[in-house]
Parts: C-alpha cells; structure tokens; sequence
C-alpha cells in the first residue's frame, strides 16, 4: 500500500518533486534559537551555513526523520528577493529535492507556478528557488538539486 501511496505522491507532482528535505522556520536568533532546540530535543545542531549574498544564517537538525532548518535574516533578504520571503517567524517553507532543477523550474512555470524573482541560487546544499507562496496557506515550496 505505502509503494500505491508514494506512486500517487510522485504523480500529482509530475514526478518532479522528490523528498521533503527539510522543514524551514524563521527564528530572529540563530544562536538563541539553536540552543533552545538542542536543549529542548537533546541533540545539537549540524550543517551550519551562512550567506551574505543570500543574507541568512542556516543551522540544521536531524530529529527523528526529520530534518528541520531554523533560519535567520542578516541582510537584506526583501530588498534582493521582494516580499515574499519577508520576516515573519515560525514555518516559513517545505523544501522538496528535484533532481534537475532548470527543468523542474520550467515545467512548473508551465503549470502556472511563479518562482520567487532572484532565484535559483547557491543554497547550503545546492542550488536552490523559493516559489510565490500557496493563496491559502501562504506556505512557500522550496525546491533544491543537490550538489552531487
């Protein structure tokens, strides 16, 4: 049954989007954050990253199967990006692994999908584009091809 589900799951998404990769909150501290989470979870954070260019400060954590990634804004994120990926604190995006992301970019543009201006760029683990939020949630999709 779970081989019928993952089918289905692949299907619906034209076969572009693999795995969720991790789960994306903004925090307004970093530091703060992290401490928090690695007392709260008894683990510590791993695969920190940072971006001038990108303007965040990235720590990430294996909890369970879960890989969550807190997020912090140190530069001017709105100004580079527009407003969609504005500060606004708690669960920020989803982030699904694609395998070419050039195509899997085009193929959603064809559907009608909008990708956030200013993207793709390099991310912590590869290349990575944020897509205009869902209407009714407002939960971004971020899509990321690996570095191999």
């Amino acid at each position: 049954m779970a081989a019928h589900g993952e089918q289905a799951i692949r299907e619906a998404g034209g076969g572009l989007l693999r795995e969720v990769l991790h789960l994306g909150i903004v925090v307004e501290s970093l530091d703060r954050s992290v401490a928090q989470w690695e007392r709260l979870f008894g683990v510590r954070a791993s695969d920190a990253w940072s971006s001038d260019a990108v303007g965040v400060r990235v720590a990430f954590f294996e909890v369970g199967a879960t890989r969550i990634e807190l997020v912090e804004y140190t530069g001017p994120v709105v100004q580079r990006f527009g407003p969609v990926l504005a500060r606004r604190e708690g669960v920020h995006h989803v982030c699904f692994r694609v395998d070419d992301i050039e195509a899997a970019l085009g193929e959603l543009s064809a559907r009608g999908l909008r990708v956030v201006p200013g993207f793709p760029v390099d991310g912590a683990h590869g290349r990575i584009a944020f897509l205009e939020p869902e209407p009714t949630t407002g939960l971004i999709a971020e899509l990321c091809e690996l570095r191999a």
